[in-house]
């Protein structure tokens, strides 16, 4: 009982600390004053906070307000009553995508001052740069984003893509920057517009100094702007790149022989692909290639498997890599192949989590309106309020799985020994609140 006390109060603690980041008053209001029964931020905080506790849809989430509504914490912030879904739902629609991208950038830059973010896997700061697609069945209301991919005889079939920044050198890889990707273009034509908003939302700090991506994100022209604007960049080499590609892997091909590895890492159990290890080896030989001239150096990464400790040993990946960090960077040796796992973060991670755990592709919260885009954003947030809690101030529990996080999160909140607020109260449920 005693355990179960002392996680609850500190699972407590961490939500009065960031009571504030919860709460979405300022956020401005769109809907007609017209019959208006409930605050704009109360509708919102509901959504974040059954979001938080795992809801897959506007039914579910009801039920939990409607469950919790008696607790001190929702009542304080404003949900003193059952939230109907189709008032949460038009509400979610309506609101615009600003302000709730807005409020997750406050969201990161208040874990920053917390040093909730502090580089604790790598030497410096690091984000990854990936894009997320699911399937809509028709436009839902924004055609903007959504791009059609069956052919005029086919039933309707689109996709709704997102571009996410992660910070992968933290403790919680936490969703730093989100935006919907227009229909007319791809990842890569959208990466210098995203990565101009990513650098003006936090460009007061220094969150991170070195980016990460797929071949399908950065081109060498979105590389040598990073280059010149002072930042570091990683990128993958594959067939979009065939001259680039074509002459590293000759290179490796020589070196591999030729040069003992730059970095071997120790074998370990993978529950899909048995006992593995990685070798780097590393060159600048083709540093300055033409086109590439930012290029400083190229990585060549090998995995290496086997079924047990004494079976044969197979390689089963061979990755290439481009760089503009120099040799003598703080990123060196066994920091690379940290770094070159770490990128997968944004899928294993923030992805992962977000299909599995937060259902994001089963479409059962909002779709009409702005629906997509502040259902994105507001389950981003969510994600980082549950990533924070289990990899930084749960950090002396073991990585607990998401679904106890949620149960532990739902005791707190009904726990009766709350902690007292420092926060005002927010409006009584009915008062009209001015925009």
């Amino acid at each position: 009982m005693k355990t179960l006390q002392r996680r609850i109060e500190c699972i407590q603690s961490y939500l009065e600390q960031r009571e504030t980041l919860l709460r979405f008053d300022a956020v401005p209001n769109p809907r007609d004053h017209r019959g208006r029964r409930w605050p704009l931020g109360s509708l919102l905080t509901a959504a974040l906070c059954t979001m938080a506790l795992l809801a897959p849809s506007l039914r579910r989430a009801e039920q939990l307000t409607a469950d919790l509504s008696s607790s001190r914490l929702f009542r304080r912030l404003g949900i003193r009553r059952r939230v109907p879904d189709s008032t949460l739902g038009d509400a979610i629609a309506e609101v615009t995508p600003q302000a709730l991208l807005e409020r997750l950038h406050a969201q990161v830059r208040a874990e920053h001052r917390r040093k909730s973010l502090v580089p604790t896997r790598l030497p410096v700061g690091v984000i990854a740069i990936d894009g997320k697609a699911r399937v809509v069945r028709d436009e839902a209301q924004t055609p903007f984003f959504c791009q059609k991919q069956s052919a005029e005889s086919e039933p309707a079939h689109h996709l709704y893509r997102v571009l996410n920044a992660t910070l992968i050198s933290s403790s919680a890889a936490v969703c730093v920057h989100q935006k919907p990707i227009p229909e007319w273009t791809n990842e890569m034509g959208y990466a210098r517009e995203f990565f101009d908003e990513l650098r003006q939302a936090y460009s007061r700090m220094a969150l991170f100094d070195v980016v990460t991506s797929d071949a399908g994100v950065l081109s060498r022209e979105h590389c040598g702007e990073l280059d010149a604007l002072g930042f570091g960049y990683v990128v993958a080499l594959k067939g979009n790149n065939p001259e680039l590609e074509g002459e590293a892997r000759q290179l490796f091909a020589r070196l591999t022989t030729e040069r003992p590895v730059a970095e071997d890492d120790a074998w370990e159990c993978d529950s899909s692909r048995g006992w593995i290890k990685r070798q780097l080896w590393q060159s600048a030989e083709l540093a300055g290639w033409p086109g590439w001239e930012h290029l400083r150096q190229l990585w060549f990464v090998r995995v290496l498997a086997r079924k047990t400790k004494d079976a044969p040993v197979r390689v089963i990946e061979e990755r290439l890599y481009a760089t503009n960090l120099p040799i003598a960077h703080r990123i060196r040796s066994k920091a690379i192949l940290t770094l070159v796992r770490a990128h997968w973060r944004i899928e294993n991670d923030l992805h992962g989590t977000l299909d599995i755990q937060l259902r994001e592709d089963d479409g059962g919260w909002v779709r009409r309106g702005y629906g997509l885009i502040n259902s994105g954003l507001l389950r981003a947030m969510a994600y980082n309020l549950l990533a924070i809690a289990r990899s930084v101030h749960l950090r002396a529990e073991r990585l607990v799985p998401w679904q106890q996080l949620r149960d532990w999160l739902r005791d707190a909140i009904i726990w009766p020994t709350w902690l007292p607020s420092r926060m005002a109260p927010a409006p009584e449920v009915g008062a009209l609140v001015p925009d």
